[in-house]
């Protein structure tokens, strides 16, 4: 992994990889394969990495299994389309005075193989997006796009923010970013809604 001997907790001495998949089926620890017309009976595959409703409670509707309706909780394979703002950091304060706009960078995927075909961001916590420039320095194939797309923009500050700076006040940016792939599928413009979409955190 990465020019290295394969880390024991990353799967060593053999690891399946499967590019577009969700990491929780790529087998860790591989001894032997098995052909088979039925999904696995191992708890990972039936119990864990489920996608749940979002009124679906670990403790309260979980603990026992099976839960009444298995059959609303599709099994995990491929990985939502994502992105994460980078740069600033989480939590960071900036220095800005006489500043008139702030810069962002951060990365974009898509389970299947998917190609990230534009990344929006916000800094008032999605009220108002504007697209971000991509970077992709690794050419792809059609559905075969298994490396994280690159994005950033500069993002002009509100006069109002710029006058409160100006003054010496202290104000809060909400930075926020959702990515489209080339199916367009978006990520939700706010967390609030499916943040606990899944008992798994998925």
């Amino acid at each position: 992994m990465n020019g290295e001997p394969l880390p024991r907790d990353h799967g060593y001495p053999c690891r399946v990889i499967l590019p577009g998949h969700a990491g929780c089926r790529q087998c860790k620890w591989v001894h032997k394969m098995i052909l088979s017309d039925k999904e696995s009976n191992k708890c990972w595959q039936q119990k864990s990495y489920r996608h749940f409703a979002p009124d679906i409670n670990f403790e309260k509707d979980l603990a026992t299994w099976p839960p009444e309706r298995l059959d609303q909780a599709p099994i995990s394979q491929m990985m939502p389309v994502q992105s994460f703002i980078c740069n600033p950091p989480q939590n960071t304060i900036l220095g800005g005075k006489n500043a008139d706009s702030v810069a962002v960078k951060g990365v974009a995927w898509s389970g299947g193989g998917r190609e990230i075909q534009r990344v929006d961001v916000s800094i008032d916590g999605g009220k108002t997006w504007t697209a971000a420039e991509l970077y992709k320095p690794i050419k792809q194939k059609w559905n075969h796009h298994w490396a994280w797309t690159q994005f950033y923009q500069t993002i002009k500050l509100p006069e109002e923010i710029q006058k409160r700076l100006k003054n010496g006040e202290k104000v809060s940016l909400d930075l926020c970013s959702k990515a489209l792939n080339s199916d367009f599928n978006v990520q939700p413009e706010r967390m609030v809604p499916v943040i606990d979409c899944n008992s798994s955190g998925i």
